[in-house]
C-alpha cells in the first residue's frame, strides 16, 4: 500500500524505482498523449472559424479547375477544328451543323411551270401548306414504333393516361395552328386573286390602247398610200407621211409589245391561280382529314370557301 503512491510518482517522474511498474506506466502516458489530442478537438479551436476564411483560396482551386478546363478545351478545340471543317452538312465550318432534311426544303422549286418552261415563282403557299401535306408529315420510323412499343411495356396505366391526355393538349394546339394557317393561305389566295384582277384591268387598257394604235396604224397606211402615189406632185407630203408612219409603226410596236407582255403575265398568273385553286382544293381535304383525326370533329365547309 505504501509502495503504491510511490509507484505513481514513479509514473509521472521516472520509471527507473520499479522497471516492471514502468512499462504499463508506459503505456497509461500513450491515452494521456490521445487525451490532450482530445481536449485539442474539444477546443473549438476550428469552431471559431476563421478558417472558413481558407474559402477564398478555395476559389482559387476553382479558378485553377477552370483554368484546367480552358487548357483541356484548348487541347480538344484543336481536335473540333478539323471536324468542323470536315463537315460536310456546315460548309463554312461555323455555328450549328444544319439540319440534313432543311436544304432540300428551301431549295425545293415550283411545281408550276410556264409555256416557256421556266419555274413561276409563284407565292407564299405555292408548294402547299406548311403545317399539312406531305411535305409537313414526318417520315416513317420503325425503330420509334418499337421504342414505343417497349415503354408502353413498362408504363403504368396513370403514367399512359397522363401521356395521352399531353398528347391532347398538343394536338389542340396544333389544330389552332393549321386553323390559323388556312386563313392566311385563304387570305394568300385572295390576294393572287386581286392582283390577277389588277392584271386583267391592265390588259384591258393595253388592249384599248392596242386598238388605238391600230386604228392610227390604218390610218396612216392608208394616207401613206395616197402620198406614195402622188410622189412625184406631192414629195414634201410623202416625207412627212413617212416620217409619221415611221412614229405610228414605233408606236404599235411598243403597244403590241405591252399588250403581249401583259397577256404573258396574265397567263403566268392564271396559272399561279390555277394552280393555287387546286393545291388549296387538295390542303383543304387533307386539312379536313387532319382535323377530324386530331379533334374528332369536322369542319364547317364555308370557313375554308375561298371567297369568304
Amino acid at each position: 500500500m505504501a509502495n503504491t503512491p510511490p509507484a505513481t510518482e514513479g509514473q509521472t517522474a521516472s520509471p527507473l524505482v520499479d522497471t516492471p511498474a514502468a512499462a504499463p506506466t508506459v503505456e497509461e502516458p500513450v491515452p494521456a498523449v490521445e487525451a490532450p489530442a482530445v481536449p485539442a478537438e474539444a477546443t473549438p479551436s476550428p469552431s471559431p472559424t476563421p478558417k472558413p476564411a481558407s474559402v477564398p483560396p478555395a476559389s482559387d482551386p476553382t479558378s485553377e479547375t477552370d483554368a484546367e478546363r480552358a487548357e483541356s478545351v484548348d487541347t480538344v478545340d484543336p481536335k473540333g477544328v478539323p471536324e468542323r471543317k470536315a463537315s460536310p452538312v456546315s460548309p463554312n465550318g461555323h455555328g450549328r451543323a444544319a439540319s440534313l432534311g432543311y436544304a432540300p426544303s428551301v431549295s425545293r422549286r415550283s411545281v408550276l411551270t410556264n409555256a416557256d418552261g421556266q419555274t413561276i415563282g409563284g407565292s407564299t403557299f405555292i408548294n402547299g401548306a406548311g403545317t399539312t401535306g406531305p411535305s409537313a408529315t414526318a417520315e416513317h420510323n420503325e425503330s420509334l414504333h418499337q421504342r414505343a412499343a417497349s415503354a408502353d411495356a413498362v408504363l403504368t396505366d396513370e403514367q399512359k393516361a397522363r401521356i395521352t391526355k399531353n398528347g391532347a393538349k398538343g394536338n389542340k394546339q396544333l389544330a389552332k395552328i393549321i386553323r390559323t394557317e388556312a386563313k392566311t393561305e385563304k387570305k394568300a389566295l385572295n390576294i393572287a386573286v386581286k392582283e390577277l384582277a389588277e392584271l386583267q384591268k391592265i390588259q384591258k387598257t393595253a388592249v384599248k390602247r392596242e386598238t388605238k394604235a391600230q386604228s392610227a396604224y390604218n390610218k396612216t397606211l392608208s394616207t401613206f398610200q395616197k402620198h406614195e402615189a402622188e410622189f412625184l406632185a406631192a414629195r414634201s407630203k410623202y416625207e412627212a407621211s413617212q416620217s409619221l408612219l415611221t412614229t405610228t409603226t414605233d408606236a404599235l410596236e411598243i403597244s403590241r409589245n405591252n399588250a403581249k407582255e401583259t397577256t404573258a403575265s396574265m397567263q403566268d398568273k392564271s396559272q399561279e391561280v390555277d394552280g393555287l385553286r387546286k393545291m388549296f382544293s387538295v390542303d383543304e381535304k387533307e386539312r379536313e382529314v387532319k382535323m377530324v383525326e386530331l379533334t374528332g370533329k369536322p369542319t364547317t365547309s364555308s370557313r375554308w370557301s375561298i371567297m369568304g
